[in-house]
């Protein structure tokens, strides 16, 4: 899962200065107001849509009130940028193109922010903001490990699988610890959603006890150390109707990678 976000993240997960207009940022919200300085450039690739960002950033309401910071915490936040995870867009779009140690202000109007209706205690409705943005760091997000479609297997539950690498041992039993690296995508068209691999943090759980979606349960249960799995889980087995945030829609069918790291009983 990603770092914590912020509480207020949590309520959802033209270069003004040089003259340059290739921001990255599309023209659209351009004309829709949202406003760019780049007060320093960075180095390396440019931002594109999908990429994980780590950053730093504080937002003013527009009579200049911090309304929340990510250096009062002292550690940046990851997102994946232009993938409609940040709950304004302005924000979330306004990060394109940036590049490794540059610093950036987006002034958002209402409209591309929290509208008419704000958000919680932070931004009150019809608000325009200030966001000043730092990128620490960027990375690509992970590719999906390749299969044949046709030789999934698949439970009676529905849940479908495929081996990539067997693994060795017993598989674990409920209540069971386990550590797995994972990433995550939708199946309808590849987005990537989130990964312990590029965050260099395996996750651990104990298996079989709900801590999880069904599908995990399910599909973790039947690896066996050093394997490498993938999931293809039905909306019943994993967030249904509700989806989950802003990267899972309702009634997505989800894609895991899953490897087996260790098991603790």
């Amino acid at each position: 899962m990603m770092r914590n976000l912020l509480p207020f993240v949590g309520l959802l997960f033209l270069w003004a200065c040089s003259g340059n207009s290739d921001s990255g940022v599309s023209q659209e919200i351009l004309d829709a107001g949202l406003q760019i300085e780049d007060t320093e450039i960075g180095t390396g690739d440019p931002a594109k849509r999908d990429d994980i960002l780590t950053i730093h950033f504080t937002g003013y309401l527009s009579d200049g009130e911090v309304f929340e910071s990510t250096y009062e915490y002292e550690n940046p936040i990851d997102v994946v940028v232009g993938a409609g995870q940040l709950p304004l867009r302005g924000w979330d779009e306004g990060m394109l193109g940036m590049r490794e140690g540059g610093k950036r202000t987006l002034n958002i109007p209402a409209e591309l922010a929290a509208g008419e209706q704000g958000m919680g205690e932070f931004i009150p409705p019809n608000e325009d903001l200030t966001m000043e943005v730092e990128l620490v760091g960027i990375a690509s997000p992970p590719e999906q490990w390749d299969f044949p479609e046709d030789e999934l297997e698949s439970t009676e539950s529905g849940l479908q699988y495929f081996i990539h690498e067997e693994g060795s041992g017993d598989p674990p039993s409920e209540g069971d610890m386990v550590t797995v690296h994972y990433s995550g995508f939708l199946k309808e068209d590849g987005t990537y959603f989130d990964s312990s691999v590029m965050r260099e943090d395996p996750f651990d759980f104990q298996v079989g006890t709900g801590q999880v979606i069904e599908g995990w349960d399910e599909g973790v249960l039947m690896m066996r150390e050093g394997e490498k799995r993938t999931l293809v889980i039905p909306p019943e087995l994993g967030y249904g109707a509700s989806g989950a945030g802003e990267s899972i829609p309702p009634n997505a069918t989800l894609v895991f990678d899953i490897e087996m790291i260790s098991i603790d009983n």
